[in-house]
């Protein structure tokens, strides 16, 4: 399963979660919308988490890929 998709798919989770708590639970409104604001704070954390590690791994690809190129090159002209 590609990163993409373990994203997608733990958003769809904690939206389902989400809607499953409201329709299940015996609480007030001002209640529910503090656990709703609480998760929806939390989720929007873990995918900020996600972004960030991702991120850093893509930047580290890409400047490897440029060092691995520079190197060709000057291998290429020291020929």
């Amino acid at each position: 399963m590609r990163k993409g998709d373990v994203f997608g798919f733990m958003l769809l989770t904690l939206g389902l979660g989400i809607l499953t708590g409201i329709l299940i639970a015996p609480k007030s409104g001002k209640e529910t919308r503090k656990e709703l604001s609480e998760k929806f704070e939390k989720g929007f954390e873990e995918a900020c988490d996600f972004l960030t590690y991702e991120s850093g791994r893509i930047k580290s690809k890409v400047n490897d890929t440029v060092d691995f190129i520079k190197d060709k090159i000057n291998s290429n002209e020291a020929q």
